[in-house]
């Protein structure tokens, strides 16, 4: 699977854009973002997508060389900070594909 590029940064590597995080978030955990939709956070691709029709929405997380890593649903998170905290998780693992990140939790 190719992913298309990404639409937003979420997060980038450096300090440089005074926005907050939990705006993008929040717009994940409400469906702001529609199918097909690449975000970028810290280097990971999350690929925007409904599991089932009018269903859950979920993100599978790509490294930036496309491995897949995992696939996150969001209704299992409660609040935003427990969303970043997750994908703050994954980037300071900084997995090559899904068998490293799986081995390693």
């Amino acid at each position: 699977m190719t992913l298309p590029d990404p639409t937003d940064v979420i997060a980038p590597r450096g300090d440089d854009l005074p926005y907050e995080t939990s705006g993008f978030l929040q717009g994940m955990i409400e469906g702001a973002y529609p199918d097909g939709v690449v975000l970028d956070s810290h280097g990971l691709q999350l690929y925007s997508r409904c599991q089932y029709e009018n269903g859950v929405r979920v993100y599978d997380v790509y490294t930036a060389d496309e491995n897949y890593v995992e696939t996150v649903n969001l209704n299992a998170f409660r609040t935003i900070t427990e969303v970043e905290q997750f994908l703050d998780e994954i980037v300071a693992y900084d997995p090559t594909d899904r068998d490293e990140w799986v081995g390693s939790r």
